[in-house]
């Protein structure tokens, strides 16, 4: 552990899990870590330690497919994430990131039942409602397009325009 290239945090929260490797929320910890440092091999076993020791936590499924993404295996990104979705169905963050899996894959259409639930979970979600309409936009679906371009205008005037 002595190498220069990991930061602290990180070396406490290996550390934290060397001295209990049964910690499941030290595991999620250590993957959220690993992410903000663009490292998702590191952050992958991380996570998937986490969801073995936590079966039921979206949160280490969520990190998981982020990692997946991050190392661009995306039909495990997408699995990661409808797990999450599933576990958390109140958490449009999860929706929100289901979808925009399906748009990196080019599956637009399946984009749009995640977004859907995002900002049906969180109406005042702008992020989601703008990348909603251009899913509604790319799909065809002109007037719902221009509804949710509106309300993401509305909730966050910087997606005005």
């Amino acid at each position: 552990m002595s190498d220069p290239e990991v930061p602290d945090a990180i070396k406490k929260l290996k550390d934290a899990v060397e001295k209990n490797p049964e910690d499941g929320q030290a595991y999620l910890e250590l993957g959220n870590a690993w992410l903000k440092e663009l490292n998702g091999t590191e952050a992958l076993d991380a996570f998937q330690k986490a969801t073995r020791l936590q079966p039921d936590c979206a949160e280490a499924y969520f990190g998981l497919a982020k990692s997946f993404d991050a190392l661009q295996r995306y039909e495990e990104m997408l699995d990661a994430f409808k797990e999450a979705c599933w576990l958390k169905p109140d958490w449009p963050e999860a929706h929100y990131n289901l979808g925009l899996g399906y748009m990196v894959v080019g599956l637009y259409e399946d984009a749009l039942e995640p977004l859907k639930e995002a900002v049906k979970v969180k109406p005042e979600y702008a992020e989601a409602h703008r990348v909603l309409s251009l899913v509604f936009k790319m799909t065809g679906f002109d007037e719902q397009s221009v509804f949710h371009k509106k309300e993401a205008a509305r909730l966050n005037p910087d997606f005005a325009g």
